[in-house]
């Protein structure tokens, strides 16, 4: 199934190097992703507040999202996507090194739709980032954003 239409990510990590992972993914797997990254949890804190507010109209897709952030956590970040109306349908796919059954549960139970350990394994992480192109945004039937 091809999709020739855009589909936006918002990518919240603030390791570099899984940024640049992310990004080089992207481009191998040849995906019709619009990519932006908030490299800290205190910069997606206030785009959530933008959302909430309606200064930011660009909703993302789906949003993938990191555990462990500066200045403000994941499950914060997380808790505060879903209190947010215009973004509480959309799906956020949980990417960290964290394979603790407290962290997936607490996720889960805060709304996180998926919970993926990062491979550290280049091949594997751009297969991740493959897999997460071919359900999330190719196959899935995504909520509409409100206009």
């Amino acid at each position: 199934m091809t999709n020739s239409i855009s589909k936006t990510i918002l990518l919240i990590e603030d390791n570099l190097g899984d940024i640049k992972l992310f990004e080089e993914a992207v481009k191998e797997n040849d995906l019709l992703v619009d990519l932006h990254v908030l490299n800290d949890g205190g910069k997606a804190i206030s785009f959530i507040d933008s959302v909430a507010s309606e200064e930011e109209k660009n909703i993302p897709d789906i949003v993938i999202l990191d555990l462990n952030l500066p200045k403000v956590d994941g499950k914060t970040v997380l808790k505060s996507i879903k209190k947010t109306e215009k973004l509480q349908k959309t799906p956020v796919i949980i990417l960290t090194t964290s394979k603790l059954n407290s962290d997936i549960n607490e996720c889960y139970d805060l709304g996180a739709n998926a919970y993926l350990s990062k491979s550290f394994d280049i091949a594997e992480f751009f297969e991740i980032v493959a897999l997460i192109d071919k359900f999330w945004l190719r196959n899935c039937h995504l909520p509409k954003n409100p206009d």
